[in-house]
């Protein structure tokens, strides 16, 4: 008889699905079909559509980074193109010549390596705090009255 091996994380998985479904009411539950058609006409842009916004991007860009997109574009399509759909291949073009302007606007900004950050990064140390803790209890330990409250001296009271 095959020994069947269960690890605690496909356990896991299997019991989170298992109580996911149990809690869906029948008239909710989605089918493959369901999904397919309700995802279809949102993620399906027509091609004239993304096409038309390539042209708008690329009609912002100067030429060198006209040719800076065409040459990222080429050197996807060669990397990836076999797996790509036509409307997925208009896609990135449209992507890359989007994001092409934002790029300019970084690299017209100057720095030099001697610029500061705008926010010097601090890490958050709970050791820091406990040795700061430890020093204080240290520094009362050593001035044993600087600790204690001052003790008032009883009232008299008037008759």
């Amino acid at each position: 008889m095959p020994k069947f091996l269960l690890g605690r994380r496909q356990f896991a998985l299997g019991a989170v699905a298992a109580a996911t479904t149990a809690l869906i009411p029948k008239g909710n539950a989605l089918t493959i079909n369901g999904l397919s058609q309700a995802a279809g006409p949102a993620a399906s842009l027509d091609p004239q559509s993304l096409e038309a916004k390539t042209r708008a991007a690329m009609a912002k860009l100067s030429a060198s980074a006209q040719a800076e997109v065409e040459m990222k574009v080429a050197s996807i399509f060669r990397k990836y193109g076999e797996r790509l759909s036509d409307e997925q291949k208009a896609d990135i073009r449209r992507i890359m010549a989007e994001s092409q302007e934002g790029l300019e606007k970084m690299r017209a900004f100057k720095l030099e390596n001697s610029d500061q950050p705008a926010d010097a990064f601090r890490a958050y140390r709970t050791e820091a705090k406990i040795g700061a803790a430890k020093e204080k209890l240290g520094e009362a330990k050593q001035k044993p009255n600087a600790t204690k409250p001052a003790q008032s001296k009883p009232r008299k009271e008037n008759k």
